[in-house]
């Protein structure tokens, strides 16, 4: 049952109104048609019925000079057409029609006898007959559809139509006026939850929507208070621990030269380890928020990102000119590159797919891998495989924390998997294209002249088949990275 209802809240808040309200106008129509229309109609066909055999009795109980004149009169008069039982209609067949049933059902009731009403059309017109018994004879009385004038399926079509659009423009009003905050809301948190600052909520409608707008707000402005305060701190804590830092890089320089060089060398590279572990904590902490999208070559800033480091296979494609942040993708890259070097010995490929509306980029490597289980846990700050705490073996433990928070932020995705014959991929897919996005706009800065490559309506890269080992043909499935555990 679950499966039947809408996914979004305005769709079943639509569906709620539409039941409720379609169920009392059903109710309400059925009983106006019970209790109303039908003693109407019941009153109509009794008097019509009685006017029928009235008029056929007295009709042969007329001198048959006298019996013309009569007919006349009924026809002209009353719209009822009395014929003797030589002159019968012909082509009778039986018609449908609620008033006439009703009718056949008075007759019967008058008569005592089973009566039917049939149908004929004469000169363009229906007419309607029924054959009563008189004392003399059988006579056929009729009368056309213009006598009843009446049109009741026009007229329930008609009232259905109209309340129904009354009913589901009322409906979507109203479950718009319900759910409209509550999108606003879900976005601004969407915002929120990817390091933006919203603009604040209106504090307006219905007391309990204006209330949770207000503490949202409430809420939105201490996160960013918060976030101000932790940056401050770690920014303080980072110069504070720079200053001795610096008066021991100062004493270490001052060493007498009859010093043990290794011990120089390894309280050196202690005091790098130590300042680089203090830059990347204050990256962490500083505001990792949505940079500026342009337009841009990706192929050429994987390039520079590659640059001239060695163990990367990497082979520049066709032009894929898209609009990102150029500051925040060359940081994601970097962090996922570093870790697939630490972790693989073997070399590191890194490949584009830019067939799609979202083009996504692939670093794969040949390391030990990340178990399933761990995949999300990689992604907190400090958590690393790696037990030892030693950062030769193991990093620092920031570099994916760092970059998945910078992709959130700029409405990226990293996925991590497992890579056929070993190894794990790390797939970035970058922001999707805007449909009616110019194509042959040449990208600022980087890409400049560049065309992009016409992209067929398909899927989103993550769901392209997956690169894996080139030499390898059964690399075909998906296998997002490792991490800098």
């Amino acid at each position: 049952m679950r499966s039947l209802l809408p996914s979004s809240l305005f769709a079943r808040v639509l569906l709620t109104l539409v039941l409720t309200f379609g169920s009392f106008a059903f109710i309400t129509f059925f009983t106006v048609v019970y209790y109303a229309l039908f003693p109407v109609v019941q009153r109509s066909t009794s008097d019509l019925a009685a006017l029928m055999e009235l008029s056929a009795r007295t009709l042969v109980q007329l001198p048959e000079a006298m019996q013309g004149d009569y007919r006349d009169k009924l026809l002209n008069d009353y719209q009822l057409w009395l014929r003797p039982e030589n002159d019968a209609p012909g082509n009778l067949r039986n018609y449908f029609f609620p008033y006439v049933q009703r009718l056949s059902e008075a007759l019967s009731r008058r008569t005592d006898s089973e009566l039917r009403m049939q149908s004929n059309i004469i000169d363009g017109k229906r007419w309607f007959w029924a054959e009563l018994d008189t004392p003399r004879g059988r006579v056929w009385a009729g009368f056309p559809r213009d006598r009843i004038n009446t049109r009741p399926l026009e007229g329930v079509f008609i009232i259905s139509t109209l309340a129904l659009l009354l009913l589901v423009v009322t409906a979507s009003v109203l479950a718009r006026r319900v759910t409209s905050p509550l999108t606003r809301l879900a976005h601004a948190a969407e915002e929120v939850a990817k390091g933006r600052s919203p603009e604040p909520l209106p504090e307006s409608g219905p007391r309990e929507l204006a209330n949770l707008a207000r503490q949202f707000n409430e809420t939105s402005q201490q996160v960013r208070e918060l976030l101000a305060d932790r940056t401050v701190l770690l920014a303080g804590i980072s110069h504070d621990l720079r200053t001795p830092l610096t008066r021991l890089r100062l004493a270490l320089e001052m060493l007498p030269a009859q010093t043990d060089p290794a011990l120089k060398a390894r309280m050196e590279r202690d005091l790098e380890e130590m300042n680089t572990q203090i830059s990347q904590a204050v990256e962490l902490g500083s505001t990792l928020g949505a940079g500026e999208r342009h337009r841009l070559d990706i192929g050429r800033l994987i390039g520079e990102v590659v640059g001239a480091r060695p163990r990367i296979v990497w082979q520049p494609a066709q032009p894929c000119v898209q609009a990102v942040s150029a500051l925040a993708l060359r940081r994601i890259l970097g962090n996922l590159i570093e870790n697939a070097l630490r972790y693989s010995q073997a070399p590191v490929e890194v490949r584009l797919d830019c067939n799609h509306r979202a083009a996504v980029i692939f670093v794969l490597d040949r390391g030990p891998g990340i178990p399933e289980a761990e995949r999300e846990a990689v992604f907190r700050p400090f958590y690393r495989l790696e037990r030892s705490r030693n950062r030769r073996t193991g990093g620092s433990g920031l570099g994916l924390a760092v970059a998945r928070q910078l992709a959130v932020a700029n409405d990226m995705e990293i996925h991590l998997s497992s890579r056929v014959g070993g190894g794990t991929v790390a797939s970035v897919r970058l922001p999707p294209e805007e449909e009616d996005a110019d194509d042959g706009q040449p990208a600022p800065a980087q890409g400049a002249g560049t065309r992009r490559a016409p992209r067929p309506p398909a899927s989103t890269a993550l769901d392209a088949p997956v690169i894996g080992n080139p030499a390898d043909p059964k690399s075909s499935a998906r296998t997002p990275f490792v991490t800098d555990a």
